[in-house]
């Protein structure tokens, strides 16, 4: 096949990724779990996310934090100690200071919070992930939904820019929006 007519590298990553996943749950003959596959977005969000140089130096763990009384918990837990452009994962929970964390992955269960983290987070490098329809469009830079059994995501630059963070055109193009 000539190079013209491959697809971009990071659509071939997330195909390979989510056919891999698919191949694994056939031979188990289960479906593969959607909060598996929403962690494993969330994992390739943060390989095509930088921050800035003060905000994580080399080396450094990313800090993924996210509540653990929510859905997404147990399937993000299992990315702990994986390596993201050589700095190891650290999922926490997300505590009293969210200062700290890289990543943060908010769900329905932080509804009630959303407004309270967003001011807290205000102008801090973390990249804010939902799969929450009514916080999704309310700020995060990356919101995922399913959409016809697929898990399809949005990115807002507004607070990606301001967060100071540089996500990659390979993310963007995948993206089923970019405002």
């Amino acid at each position: 096949m000539p190079s013209e007519r491959r697809p971009p590298r990071a659509r071939r990553f997330f195909w390979l990724l989510a056919a891999g996943l698919a191949a694994a749950a056939a031979a188990r003959a289960d479906p593969v779990p959607e909060n598996a596959m929403k962690a494993a977005f969330v994992f390739n969000f943060t390989v095509f996310a930088e921050w800035p140089p003060e905000a994580l130096a080399g080396g450094a763990p990313i800090s993924l934090c996210a509540n653990a009384g929510g859905a997404l918990f147990a399937s993000l837990s299992k990315l702990h100690d994986k390596v993201v452009n050589g700095h190891p994962i650290a999922v926490r929970h997300a505590g009293a200071s969210l200062r700290g964390c890289h990543v943060l992955v908010v769900e329905q269960i932080d509804r009630e919070r959303w407004r309270e983290l967003r001011r807290e987070l205000a102008g801090a490098p973390v990249l804010t992930v939902s799969d929450d329809r009514v916080i999704g469009p309310d700020g995060v830079v990356i919101a995922m939904a399913v959409m016809d059994e697929r898990i399809v995501f949005d990115v807002d630059m507004a607070p990606a820019r301001a967060a100071r963070l540089n996500l990659s055109s390979k993310l963007l193009r995948l993206a089923r929006s970019v405002q």
